[in-house]
């Protein structure tokens, strides 16, 4: 006689409902900004950072510190292709070293006021020099190499807040 044992597993798995991710109010006649998949929404709502500096090592640092602060960040090695990909990237904050090789970051902060899609998008100048002059003509903030994790993270949650939306 064989005797066979069965094993039953049940799992339960919540995702929240679309409209428990949604805004609660949404004008008449107008559409849900999000639409998709928990995960899909969940991706959009993190807040974008790009960092623009030409040393290699910096990018790296400035990603490691952001991922890990739960933002999504990309880093470019020249202000020329930081511009060509701004639709792409859609940035909500951007890390923008001064002194670059080509286009610096005077150069690329000029365009970037002149486009209406990107012209209040917060910028943090990063450089080993006093750029105030230019910081306040733009309505940057500042913050002077070397700066610390915290400098850093300070600096990027009192523009953007926290990295997921609605967490200010």
């Amino acid at each position: 006689m064989s005797f066979r044992q069965e094993r039953r597993i049940e799992l339960s798995l919540s995702l929240p409902r679309e409209s428990s991710i949604l805004p609660l109010a949404v004008a008449p006649g107008e559409a849900y900004p999000l639409r998709g998949s928990p995960l899909a929404i969940a991706r959009r709502v993190t807040k974008r950072v790009l960092i623009v500096d030409d040393m290699q090592y910096l990018r790296d640092v400035q990603v490691l510190l952001l991922k890990d602060a739960g933002y999504a960040a990309t880093a470019l090695g020249n202000a020329r292709e930081a511009l060509d990909r701004l639709p792409e990237l859609a940035p909500d904050l951007i890390l923008l070293d001064v002194s670059m090789p080509g286009m610096d970051g005077r150069q690329f902060l000029a365009r970037l006021r002149s486009t209406p899609e990107w012209e209040r998008v917060p910028v943090i100048l990063t450089t080993g020099r006093s750029v105030d002059d230019v910081a306040r003509e733009n309505g940057c903030e500042v913050l002077s190499k070397p700066f610390s994790e915290v400098a850093l993270l300070d600096r990027v949650r009192k523009l953007i807040g926290d990295a997921r939306n609605g967490s200010s």
